[in-house]
């Protein structure tokens, strides 16, 4: 197993990505914390990560409030000794034109996305130097690197995570902290299901997002959990503010 025994926290893991990591995560061996702002989502996860023999404890965590995060993260390290691995994975996405954005639209974005991630990296770090080393890992977006109509709010949270990554990997890389991000393309997540019903035809708005696709089909959570799970591992002991795209292709287009 790649992470037996690892303590791992992962926000936004009550659906889509966080869980589909949670679950594999569990399933090699590691001890996972389920935080979410959805206590029952969280609980749900446990429950299936505990059905297949794994550990995991569901908490309840708006990640844009600095102390929920300090406590979900002292919390880990009272009931299991330690935090090998976080994984600040929660977000939100707004799609509008960025001239009907609004202030609490761009506030709402970056304080999810963006904030939430700053909360968790500096409220995990001191821990993580203390034991040794850790591994942080970071979901920005494809549109972190390439633009597309209607998400330019978003794409600056997320361009806004691929920077503070990169920087945040030179500044803890010699004390033993990895950090690095994942760019997932468009993934069969509850979050990209209510995208596409924004749209005026919702079956015609999927149709049209495989067909960029060289792959041609919509990435599955755990095609993301995967990729999660290599940089998580000693696999990855070399890859420091890494971002990593995983999106069938369409960025090569």
């Amino acid at each position: 197993m790649r992470l037996k025994d690892k303590v791992s926290l992962i926000t936004g893991a009550g659906s889509g990505i966080g869980q589909a990591v949670a679950l594999r995560f569990a399933s090699e061996g590691a001890i996972v914390v389920i935080a979410d702002r959805n206590l029952e989502a969280a609980e749900k996860t446990q429950y299936l990560i505990e059905q297949t023999g794994g550990t995991g404890h569901a908490i309840a965590v708006d990640v844009t409030q600095e102390q929920q995060v300090v406590d979900a993260i002292a919390t880990t390290i009272q009931q299991f000794g330690r935090l090998d691995v976080l994984h600040n994975n929660a977000g939100i996405s707004i799609l509008k034109p960025i001239t009907e954005t609004t202030e609490a639209d761009w506030d709402l974005l970056f304080n999810i996305n963006l904030k939430g991630v700053f909360f968790g990296c500096k409220h995990a770090i001191p821990p993580m130097v203390q034991q040794g080393g850790g591994v942080i890992i970071n979901t920005a977006s494809e549109l972190a690197i390439v633009g597309q109509s209607l998400y330019t709010a978003y794409c600056a949270t997320k361009g806004g995570v691929l920077a503070f990554t990169r920087a945040l990997s030179v500044e803890w890389a010699a004390k033993g902290i990895r950090i690095n991000a994942i760019c997932p393309g468009p993934i069969q997540t509850p979050m990209l299901q209510a995208e596409f019903n924004l749209a005026s035809n919702p079956t015609a708005e999927e149709v049209a997002t495989i067909q960029s696709i060289p792959v041609g089909r919509l990435g599955a959570p755990d095609d993301i959990a995967r990729v999660a799970l290599f940089l998580a591992s000693d696999d990855a002991v070399f890859v420091h503010g890494a971002a990593i795209v995983a999106d069938g292709g369409r960025t090569t287009l």
